[in-house]
């Protein structure tokens, strides 16, 4: 299995979701983006950069995840028909949605298996109108095409595991005072985890 971290707008979290769940898995993490340094904080031999200057092609391979930074490449293409799902992370501004919606329509027609993850929530009503939201909008614009819309909530910890790229679970051990900290977001994680598996 392989998956593909995807959105055309910037900031929405792709990166910090694409090593989580590349750690989370034990897969390889690749970027197109050479502005992102994730790959070189990753384990040796773990994260590599397929940039345009060096890869006229993005090679496929399985137990990859994808990390597709926000500008337009036409090489992520034939990546994105070969692997099992498309994540596309969204914010809950109407400007990260209307994205989200731009993203989804060069993605559906390649690969119908789509998540779409609402990252940086918080405990209010606005996760919930905006999923109601995206979920009408799903209905009106692409039918019976199954796209489930999950949450991950707002957390430093998550933001900070970018500067060792380790998996929240695993950063927490054994440990009960941070298994309690992290609660959230390995409750996130672990969610993720049976969506992209099912």
């Amino acid at each position: 299995m392989s998956y593909v971290v995807y959105s055309i707008k910037g900031g929405v979290g792709k990166t910090t979701l694409s090593v989580q769940i590349s750690q989370m898995l034990e897969f390889t993490y690749v970027t197109n983006d050479s502005h992102s340094s994730a790959h070189n904080l990753m384990p040796e031999e773990k994260g590599f950069l397929v940039s345009s200057e060096e890869y006229e092609e993005i090679p496929f391979d399985e137990n990859v995840v994808y990390d597709f930074g926000g500008f337009k490449d036409k090489r992520i293409n034939e990546v994105i028909k070969q692997v099992n799902k498309v994540i596309i992370p969204t914010l809950t501004s109407i400007v990260d949605v209307q994205a989200t919606l731009a993203t989804l329509k060069d993605v559906i027609e390649i690969n119908k298996n789509i998540i779409i993850v609402v990252n940086r929530t918080k405990n209010n009503n606005k996760a919930t109108e905006l999923k109601e939201y995206l979920e009408e909008e799903l209905k009106k614009l692409y039918g019976k095409v199954e796209i489930p819309i999950i949450f991950v909530r707002e957390s430093s910890i998550l933001e900070d595991s970018l500067f060792d790229c380790e998996y929240v679970e695993n950063k927490a051990g054994n440990n009960r005072f941070k298994r309690h900290i992290y609660r959230n977001a390995i409750e996130d994680m672990i969610n993720l985890k049976k969506v992209l598996k099912a």
